[in-house]
């Protein structure tokens, strides 16, 4: 059993190897494709980076323009009146990621808060 044991380990171990290159790859692509998603959106390139204690934040993407973003858009439209903990749970991230999103898409002119509940910014 334990010969077993120690070739499946093996064999796991040499295809991990194998595929952290594509797995690499497919975060920096990710990286990528979220970084441009921003580029055309309204105000994108016109928006300064913030000061940060001790410092410039160094510039990248606006928040609110990533994947997740366009996924929060996407439920907020579908089943407007949701809370952040709500959206964080049905597009699969933690509540402080939400938090964070949020904003940045109310920034952008796509939403709106009410109380503590979200809305498309065309629903009145």
């Amino acid at each position: 059993m334990s010969d077993f044991l120690e070739e499946k380990r093996r064999e796991i171990k040499v295809r991990l190897e194998e595929l952290a290159p594509a797995v690499a790859e497919h975060e920096r692509l990710q990286r990528a494709l979220d970084a441009l998603d921003g580029l055309d959106r309204p105000g994108a390139a016109t928006r300064a980076p913030r000061a940060a204690a001790g410092g410039t934040r160094r510039a990248g993407r606006p928040r609110g323009s990533g994947e997740r973003s366009r996924q929060a858009l996407e439920l907020i439209r579908k089943e407007p009146g949701l809370g952040a903990t709500e959206i964080a749970r049905q597009i699969g991230v933690h509540p402080n990621y939400a938090y964070r999103i949020l904003p940045g898409l109310e920034e952008q002119g796509l939403v709106e808060k009410r109380d503590r509940t979200w809305y498309p910014k065309d629903a009145a």
